[in-house]
């Protein structure tokens, strides 16, 4: 005998553990070290979880040995959160793969886009309204029940950051951006001594600098505060 009474309390239970693993998914993530934490699905199936984590605008080859420091922190950090995350989810009976921000394989970039995290911009990296291009991503890519990111909640960061800025174009060294076309061969000149002006002359909508070293997540305010 069908019992719908039954059935839909069994529902509700369902989609409130579901929302509790996505819920504690983000808390962890940001507790870890990521900025910024948002959800998509490949072929409106699969789903992604994408994590965004500080590149700092102190990481620059003039400093081999901070660069060096800087960068291995913060891959620590994504280290440490793929770890967690991946046994929770496997630990729940759900399969998890990790790509990582080092991983030359793919561009996660419109995953992150797909996720709410960012818009393209028009130095060709995604914007955040918060922390402009100063984000590195990686992505988790299970089966477990979770939702995509609504695109009109807080995570929505379609804005207009980048129609009246042009200070990626003007802070190019090798003038990539000259005249409104992408030369990439201009880029690569500069990209392979180190130079990532374009990165670091972009703010968001905060048009200011913004230093992203020293970030912690409060799980009292549920939030991540960066000091200088």
């Amino acid at each position: 005998m069908y019992d719908q009474t039954v059935n839909s309390h069994n529902s509700c239970e369902a989609l409130s553990e579901k929302k509790d693993l996505q819920a504690y998914i983000t808390q962890t993530s940001l507790k870890h070290g990521a900025l910024v934490v948002g959800y998509t699905k490949v072929r409106k199936t699969q789903p992604v979880i994408v994590l965004a984590f500080p590149f700092s605008n102190a990481w620059i080859l003039n400093h081999p040995f901070y660069i060096t420091r800087r960068f291995g922190e913060e891959l620590w950090y994504e280290h440490k959160a793929h770890g967690e995350l991946s046994t929770l989810l496997r630990k729940e009976g759900y399969r998890c793969k990790v790509k990582s921000s080092l991983s030359v394989f793919g561009d996660i970039r419109p995953l992150a886009i797909a996720a709410g995290i960012g818009q393209w911009g028009k130095n060709g990296l995604v914007v955040n309204k918060t922390y402009g291009s100063k984000l590195l991503f990686s992505a988790l890519f299970t089966d477990a029940p979770l939702e995509a990111t609504d695109q009109t909640s807080r995570l929505d960061l379609s804005s207009d950051s980048c129609v009246n800025c042009d200070q990626c174009f003007q802070s190019c060294p090798g003038k990539a951006f000259e005249d409104g076309v992408f030369n990439p061969r201009r880029c690569f000149l500069k990209s392979i001594r180190g130079c990532s002006e374009c990165v670091q002359s972009c703010f968001g909508e905060s048009h200011s600098e913004l230093s992203l070293i020293g970030c912690e997540y409060s799980l009292e305010n549920d939030e991540t505060t960066c000091r200088p």
